[in-house]
C-alpha cells in the first residue's frame, strides 16, 4: 500500500513532467497511426521501448526496409548518455533491492532530473519514493501514447496535415535548445558539416547511419581539443 504523502510528493514533483510526457506521448500515438502501424505497434513500444526519440525512429523505420542493425546503432547512439545518467544514480541506487531493476530501466532524461535535482521528502523511504516517481512518468508517457492511438483510429477521417513532421520537429527543438545553451558550438557545427557530406555521399534514404557513425568517429578524435 502506498501512504497518501508518498504518493502526493511524487505527483507533485513530477507535474511538470507529466505535461510535457503526455503531449509528445500524444502525438506519438497519433504519429504511429497516421503511419498506418497497428493499433498495438506505439503501445507496445510506449512500455517497452520507453524512449520517446528513439520510437519516433523505429516507427519511422518500419515503412521501409527492415535494418536491425541501423536501429541498434541508432539507438545505441541516441541512449548512450543514459550510460553517464545511470552512473551518477548508482550511490541512491544501493539496498533498492528487487526496485533497483525497475528504477535502472525507468530512468529517463526528466525522471534523472527531478530525482537527482531534488532532495527526497523528510519521512520518506528514498528507495520506496524513487521507484513511485519513475513509474508515474512511465505512466504518463504511456497513457499519452495510448490516448493518441485511441483517437487516432477512433477519428481515421480527421486530417492532421503535417504529423510526419513530428520526429524532425522535436530534434530540431533539441538541437535548437543545446545550441541555446551550450558553451562551445564547435560539437554542433561537427555533427551538422558530418550529416551534410554523408547526405551529399549516401542519399536522404541511406545517410543516417554513416552520419553518425562519422560524428562518433570525428568526435572521438577530436576530444582533446573539444574538452
Amino acid at each position: 500500500m502506498l501512504k497518501s504523502g508518498l504518493l502526493r510528493a511524487a505527483v507533485k514533483l513530477t507535474l511538470p513532467v507529466f505535461a510535457a510526457y503526455w503531449l509528445i506521448g500524444f502525438g506519438y500515438g497519433v504519429f504511429a497511426t497516421h503511419l498506418q502501424l497497428a493499433w498495438w505497434f506505439p503501445l507496445v513500444t510506449a512500455a517497452l521501448v520507453y524512449s520517446g526519440s528513439v520510437e519516433f525512429i523505429l516507427a519511422s523505420l518500419m515503412l521501409g526496409a527492415f535494418r536491425p542493425l541501423a536501429v541498434f546503432v541508432m539507438a545505441f547512439l541516441v541512449g548512450a548518455r543514459h550510460l553517464f545518467y545511470g552512473i551518477s544514480m548508482l550511490d541512491r541506487f544501493k539496498g533498492a533491492g528487487w526496485r533497483k531493476f525497475f528504477m535502472i530501466y525507468m530512468l529517463t532524461d526528466e525522471t534523472f532530473a527531478v530525482t537527482f535535482a531534488n532532495p527526497v521528502p523528510s519521512g520518506l523511504d528514498p528507495h520506496r519514493f524513487q521507484l513511485v516517481v519513475s513509474v508515474l512518468v512511465w505512466l504518463y508517457w504511456l497513457t499519452g501514447t495510448a490516448m493518441g492511438t485511441f483517437l487516432a483510429h477512433a477519428c481515421p477521417a480527421v486530417d492532421l496535415p503535417g504529423m510526419e513532421f513530428i520526429m524532425t520537429a522535436m530534434f530540431a527543438a533539441i538541437f535548437a535548445e543545446n545550441w541555446r545553451t551550450e558553451k562551445s558550438h564547435a560539437g554542433s557545427r561537427i555533427g551538422l558539416a558530418v550529416s551534410f557530406v554523408t547526405l551529399l555521399l549516401f542519399g536522404a534514404e541511406d545517410f543516417m547511419l554513416p552520419a553518425m557513425g562519422g560524428i562518433l568517429i570525428v568526435l572521438t578524435l577530436l576530444r582533446r581539443k573539444l574538452s
